[in-house]
């Protein structure tokens, strides 16, 4: 049988649409994966969404707190509670956790109460304004620390959302007036930069451990050094505060303990495994607009203008890191080719 030019031309032809639907199989593989990709995104961003405020909520408690309790007493109860929460609920992925498990937790532990315990210390010379000013610089440190440690380079949206939320953290809690640097400031100074290596290596970390098992282990870690502490300061006649236990102590140290501490290390950990350090610190920075909302709420704390803008500026910050504008508005997106 002879094949004619008609032949070959509808064989062509066919094969033309067998290998378009093949690519419009492909593309709508592709297309899933992306949307899948895009839902676990929004999930953890509105995981560390509700992490910064919860620690939004944290700065007037704890300032309430050490006005009748000392720092060492305070963060061994905080840190002594939820490491018994993480002993009871995950006993199991402690009991399995391989070497790996362990010694990340700890390096996280041991950074997260670097922090905390310079945080506390200084609280109690310096005011919460400033105090929440310096410890903002952790916005500045952790992508620094991240590209140091971990050779974590950060996109153009993170770097560009981030000097935006800078300079919204800078306007709503620069102090004001002519105070001077005090003890206090270079406590919480310290505490800044062991927050940001805290975030930097969470990031780093929990995407090669189990989360729980991580958690817990940094956790228990702080409770560790945190009683070692206390009993250590009031050995040497240190720590002489009557540290009452009553219903507002309770109610206050449970919250801290099992909300700010036990929940959120398992949040921070689950969703920093999914993004960024860098992109992380971008909803940090929402942490003071939460917390200056509080102290209004409990203190009658009001925000002037310039700060209301400063808290406009954050919520921009973030908008721009989410939604990828500097992306969008340097280097736009080429049409895709549409088969004829």
């Amino acid at each position: 049988m002879t094949v004619t030019a008609l032949d070959w031309a509808g064989r062509l032809r066919w094969v033309g649409w067998v290998s378009y639907l093949a690519q419009e199989l492909t593309n709508h593989k592709a297309m899933n994966q992306t949307q899948s990709k895009q839902k676990s995104s929004w999930q953890s961003d509105g995981a560390l969404l509700v992490l910064a405020l919860m620690w939004g909520t944290s700065h007037v408690i704890t300032k309430s707190i050490l006005s009748s309790h000392s720092p060492a007493f305070y963060t061994s109860m905080r840190f002594g509670l939820a490491a018994v929460c993480f002993a009871l609920l995950f006993a199991r992925h402690l009991r399995s956790s391989g070497k790996r498990e362990i010694v990340q937790g700890i390096l996280l532990g041991l950074c997260s109460f670097a922090g905390i315990a310079f945080y506390v210390a200084g609280l109690v010379f310096t005011q919460a304004s400033k105090a929440g000013f310096i410890t903002g610089l952790y916005l500045v440190f952790t992508p620094l620390l991240a590209y140091a440690l971990f050779r974590t380079r950060p996109t153009r949206d993170h770097v560009a959302g981030l000097a935006i939320a800078i300079g919204g953290f800078v306007v709503l809690s620069f102090p004001q007036g002519t105070e001077a640097i005090n003890l206090g400031d270079f406590l919480v100074l310290l505490a800044a930069v062991g927050w940001a290596a805290h975030i930097a290596a969470t990031s780093a970390f929990a995407s090669q451990s189990d989360v729980r098992a991580l958690a817990a282990f940094q956790v228990i870690t702080v409770a560790t050094l945190a009683y070692l502490a206390f009993f250590l300061l009031r050995l040497l006649g240190w720590e002489n505060s009557t540290n009452p236990l009553d219903l507002k102590f309770a109610w206050q140290i449970g919250y801290m303990a099992i909300v700010v501490t036990f929940v959120a290390a398992l949040i921070q950990t689950w969703a920093q495994g999914r993004v960024s350090s860098t992109h992380a610190v971008i909803f940090y920075t929402l942490e003071p607009v939460t917390a200056a909302v509080f102290a209004y709420l409990v203190l009658g704390e009001k925000l002037s203008l310039l700060r209301a803008v400063g808290a406009l500026l954050i919520v921009c910050g973030v908008l721009v890191s989410r939604l990828r504008l500097a992306t969008k508005l340097t280097r736009p997106e080429p049409a895709s080719d549409i088969p004829l």
